[in-house]
């Protein structure tokens, strides 16, 4: 078996692009460290009767990007391509190309049937070109659902080799089975401001300006008006950026 090529470590955020963990901000250090020990292997997933993962939290704080792009950042932790000895934090997701995950934007109708159709379907089909040699299924807003169809929905978790990620804003609308069958993630306005710095001066670089074209203080300040909202958090920071001479980039 060949060596693993390991990708090199770049200590830094991508800003507009989430690509990797340290992209986004939890409301505590043990939020963010139950998803390093899974993306480590430290702790198996599925393991234990749990084989989700579900993020919580108020609106605009990056979940359902997480959500989406956690299937690609297994994908890098199956495939032995990052040192795991770095850490996590900055190991970058595989190309969505390469990751196929079946996403329910829940509401709207959507009915259990569909959603048990595509999981009971993937028991067909084989799991091969995923590292993980699992199946991804992501939840969008679960707590949308009908109490009957979360009810149904818990017993559809059981099917083997699938992995399910679920975002919510209300947490005590998601039925109690789903909660348990996962591992629950955090993901509110972060207490210390300061937090929200390195991932504003990312957006500073990404736009060709210095870090510091915009202070801290300022910084910590957009952070503080948007309450947890990375949308208007990113939205304040780039509309300062642009009257710094900031340029946004053509893939933003």
């Amino acid at each position: 078996m060949p060596f693993p090529f390991f990708f090199e470590m770049e200590l830094k955020m991508n800003g507009l692009n989430p690509n990797c963990l340290d992209d986004f901000l939890f409301s505590s250090s043990v939020e963010k460290q139950k998803l390093e020990y899974i993306l480590s292997k430290k702790m198996p997933f599925p393991f234990g009767g749990k084989n989700g993962i579900l993020l919580h939290g108020t609106w605009g704080t990056g979940k359902s990007t997480l959500a989406e792009l956690l299937p690609e950042l297994l994908e890098t932790t199956h495939s032995g391509t990052w040192d795991m000895s770095q850490g996590v934090g900055q190991m970058p997701a595989r190309s969505r190309d390469e990751v196929i995950t079946d996403i329910f934007r829940c509401g709207g109708g959507l009915s259990i049937t569909a959603i048990a159709n595509s999981v009971y379907g993937s028991t067909s089909k084989s799991a091969m070109w995923h590292n993980s040699n699992h199946h991804y299924f992501m939840f969008d807003e679960v707590d949308k659902l009908t109490s009957g169809a979360q009810q149904s929905l818990k017993a559809v978790m059981g099917v083997k080799r699938c992995m399910f990620f679920f975002t919510t804003n209300y947490l005590h609308k998601v039925d109690v089975g789903i909660q348990n069958r996962c591992h629950l993630v955090e993901m509110n306005q972060v207490t210390n401001l300061a937090s929200y710095v390195p991932l504003g001066q990312a957006i500073l670089k990404v736009m060709g300006l210095l870090p510091t074209a915009i202070s801290s203080q300022n910084i910590e300040a957009m952070a503080g008006k948007a309450k947890g909202s990375m949308r208007d958090f990113m939205d304040s920071v780039v509309f300062a950026a642009i009257g710094e001479g900031g340029v946004m980039p053509d893939n933003s």
